[in-house]
C-alpha cells in the first residue's frame, strides 16, 4: 500500500518504533522520580505509539498480500514478523486501555510492568529487524521474484 509513491506501512511503524521505547523510558523517570508530568508523557507516548500501530498493522496487511502474489519465499519471514508485532502491540494497547481508564489521574507505574514494558521492547526490535530483512534482504518492494 502506498501514499504519494511511498510504502505507507514503513512511514507508520516509525512512530510505534519510537513512542514505545519513549513510554518505557518516561515511566522509569517517573517510577525512580516520582515526577508526574513524565507518567503524563508516558501515557501520551503509549497511546499515540498504539493507534498508530493499529494503522501500521492495517497498511503491512495489505503489503501482506502483495508479498503473497509477488514474493511468496519471503511469506514465512512475513508472517512471523507481523505476527511478533501484532503481540508486541496488543500487548501495549491493553496497557494503554487500563491505563486509559485511569486518566486523567495517570500515576508513575510499578517495577513488573516497567520489566514487561522493556521485554515488550525488546521483541519489537526482533520484529523490526525480521521486518528490516523483508525489505533489504527479500526484497518483498519489488514486483517481481527474480
Amino acid at each position: 500500500m502506498k501514499l504519494f509513491g511511498h510504502p505507507l506501512h514503513i512511514m507508520l511503524i516509525h512512530f510505534p518504533s519510537a513512542l514505545f521505547p519513549m513510554d518505557f523510558v518516561c515511566s522509569l523517570i517517573a517510577y525512580c522520580t516520582g515526577i508526574k508530568p513524565f507518567a503524563e508523557a508516558a501515557f501520551y507516548a503509549l497511546t499515540g505509539g498504539s493507534v498508530l500501530g493499529w494503522l501500521a498493522i492495517m497498511a503491512g496487511t495489505f503489503d501482506l498480500i502483495h508479498i503473497m502474489n509477488n514474493k511468496p519465499s519471503a511469506m514465512k519471514n512475513a508472517l512471523i514478523h507481523g505476527g511478533i508485532n501484532t503481540a508486541v502491540l496488543i500487548a501495549f494497547s491493553a496497557i494503554a486501555y487500563v491505563t486509559f481508564q485511569k486518566y486523567p489521574l495517570v500515576d508513575s507505574t510499578n517495577l513488573p510492568l516497567l520489566i514487561f514494558k522493556g521485554a515488550l521492547i525488546v521483541f519489537m526490535l526482533w520484529g523490526n529487524l525480521l521486518g528490516g530483512n523483508l525489505i533489504l534482504k527479500d526484497k518483498v518492494l519489488e514486483k517481481n521474484e527474480n
